[in-house]
């Protein structure tokens, strides 16, 4: 294969800009000279090249870190882009973008030191195509970002402990007019210098760094905002291990190793040359897919799939044995199920029916915790014909709103699916859905009446060779991964 040098003679300059995108935000521009860098093949000629096939039953709709709100978003994030820390297989907090952090001695300062090594990944986004080396301005725009209005709140809510972070989120998103904020930046998020940035927090939080780990909190450059309205949505542009390629029309996703000298050059690469992630809309298509050999790894496998290659011990029967393996996660899926108060639609009759069922009515696999013991009986309340639930693509959720329609519902009325995925007034349930993780800190509401936990399980070929125990439900580790032409 032939292989083409860019001979580039660049003086190195940092110019710290301010320009305006095409929408509302303002635009911090980093603009450092990037590394001239060979432009290589996916494969060097003496490699094996292995691909991985990954199928994922949530739609993986935006490559922002932002808006990565299933786990399926999350797994893909976080082969893209990188954190300032990230959890390691004790679950303990390690340096990623990071090299170090300096704590003060009463625990509310914390100064990192940045590997200004990071190079982010080639892009039309920067000058030439070529990627451009992280800035401490990187991460205190992408987390001053995750304040503003219209965004979704989840990495916000990692970074409330930072002084100033809560009064700069709430003019963000209450003072709708933008001349009348005075708030310009969040006081506790400091830039020290190109490789050193210091958070100071309102008081001591134990959990700091694990938060910084979360992909909520990925880091990515100011510049894919300044070019079009959409930033992120439909590219994507980190530090990770992989790129990406392209996204097929049926859906799936390519990712391709970063093989630029800027990454190469950080630490080993992953054996995986690439990745496909196909999002499937039923499990039973997925299974398909897998058993006929498409698919070679499912990471979180559904309520279907579960009933069909799992005994009531989580062991893979027999039948399966032979050709499949699992691996059981120390982490769950969190699903929890609230009535929408404000509903119009009468609810004497389906509260008085909700508050007869037990844990042991359910048959789908998980823990079910239940506070229906207030719930009042009406005697002589009458059912409606229908009653609405919000729309949702967590099939866990769908799973136990379907069995719950057996349970409750039927032959008197029926449970139906809204077409949009939040509460309307006529909406009498709706969920809500996190990990165990984030639940440490991104908590769902308390006042709900159900609450699945859903243990994650992978289904696996048995020629993926090197798939480990993950203690986080967004962690891949594709490093260690190895796919076997059987």
């Amino acid at each position: 294969m032939r292989k083409y040098t860019a001979n580039f003679f660049l003086i190195i300059t940092i110019l710290v800009l301010s320009a305006c995108s095409t929408t509302e935000d303002t635009i911090t521009v980093i603009q450092d000279a990037p590394r001239a860098v060979a432009v290589q093949d996916t494969v060097a000629d003496s490699e094996e090249f292995f691909q991985l096939n990954i199928g994922v039953l949530d739609p993986i709709t935006s490559f922002d870190p932002l808006y990565a709100e299933n786990l399926s978003s999350q797994r893909v994030i976080s082969l893209i882009y990188e954190t300032l820390y990230s959890l390691n297989d004790e679950g303990d907090a390690v340096p990623s973008i990071a090299t170090s952090v300096e704590i003060s001695e009463n625990g509310l300062e914390y100064l990192f030191t940045i590997d200004r090594n990071v190079f982010f990944q080639e892009s039309q986004i920067f000058t030439a195509g070529l990627g451009r080396r992280i800035h401490a301005q990187d991460i205190k725009w992408a987390f001053e970002r995750s304040a503003r209005s219209g965004l979704p709140p989840h990495a916000a809510e990692l970074l409330m402990g930072i002084t100033g972070f809560e009064n700069y989120y709430l003019e963000q998103r209450e003072v709708f007019d933008q001349e009348a904020r005075v708030l310009e930046e969040v006081i506790g998020i400091r830039v020290i210098d190109s490789n050193r940035i210091l958070f100071v927090l309102n008081e001591r939080d134990p959990d700091f760094l694990k938060k910084l780990a979360s992909p909520f909190l990925s880091i990515y450059p100011s510049e894919a905002f300044a070019q079009s309205r959409d930033g992120l949505r439909n590219r994507a542009v980190g530090t990770g291990a992989y790129k990406l390629d392209r996204i097929e029309d049926d859906g799936r996703i390519v990712l391709i190793r970063d093989n630029s000298e800027n990454r190469v050059n950080r630490a080993d690469p992953p054996a995986i040359n690439r990745i496909d992630v196909t999002p499937f809309s039923s499990e039973s298509d997925l299974f398909q897919e897998f058993t006929n050999g498409n698919i070679d790894w499912i990471p979180e496998i559904g309520p279907e799939i579960m009933g069909q290659v799992l005994d009531n011990e989580y062991n893979i029967l027999p039948s399966y044995d032979e050709n499949y393996e699992i691996i059981r996660h120390p982490a769950d899926r969190v699903t929890a199920f609230y009535l929408h108060e404000p509903s119009i639609t009468p609810k004497k009759w389906l509260i008085s029916r909700l508050a007869l069922l037990t844990e042991e009515d359910f048959m789908i696999p998980g823990t079910i915790t239940l506070q229906n013991q207030e719930f009042p009986i009406s005697e002589n309340a009458e059912p409606q014909e229908q009653y609405f639930v919000a729309y949702t693509e967590n099939l866990q959720a769908r799973a136990l709103l379907s069995e719950m329609n057996g349970l409750v519902f039927q032959p008197s009325s029926s449970l139906v699916f809204f077409d949009i995925r939040i509460p309307t007034r006529r909406t009498s349930i709706y969920s809500l859905s996190s990990d165990s993780y984030h639940e440490n800190s991104i908590i769902l509401p308390a006042d709900y009446w159900l609450k699945l936990d859903s243990e994650i399980i992978s289904l696996f070929h048995r020629n993926v060779d090197g798939i480990q125990n993950s203690t986080t439900p967004w962690d891949l580790q594709i490093n260690n991964i190895t796919v076997i032409d059987e």
